[in-house]
């Protein structure tokens, strides 16, 4: 019988993954209304002393939201896509003269003839 040594490490999620589509729905809904709201009312561009700055609250605040739900595929897609653009440069390389071997070419010799 093997003993447990009592530090298995639970697995915690910050959101249960039947809520989560439902929950991306009403920050998508958020997002897109505070866009408008920002957009149709000059007013809301300001800050409020009990909210603080109205823009992120109705903007900023729902975007950070959906990338923290998204955060597996958000860091899996930069990792590929940092992996394809190291592939497809070269290498850089310190520039090196060329050594040639040089090959001493004799010309034939002009032949002269005597009138």
């Amino acid at each position: 019988m093997q003993r447990s040594s009592g530090f298995n490490k639970p697995q915690f999620s910050a959101v249960s993954n039947t809520a989560t589509p439902s929950l991306r729905t009403a920050l998508w809904v958020w997002f897109a209304c505070g866009a408008m709201a920002l957009l149709a009312f000059p007013s809301l561009r300001g800050s409020s002393a009990m909210i603080g700055w109205l823009p992120f609250w109705l903007v900023i605040a729902p975007l950070i939201d959906l990338a923290l739900l998204r955060r597996r595929w958000l860091a899996l897609t930069s990792r590929a896509f940092l992996v394809r653009a190291r592939r497809g440069r070269r290498p850089a390389r310190q520039a090196r003269r060329l050594h040639r071997r040089r090959v001493m070419r004799t010309s034939p010799q002009p032949q002269i003839v005597n009138p």
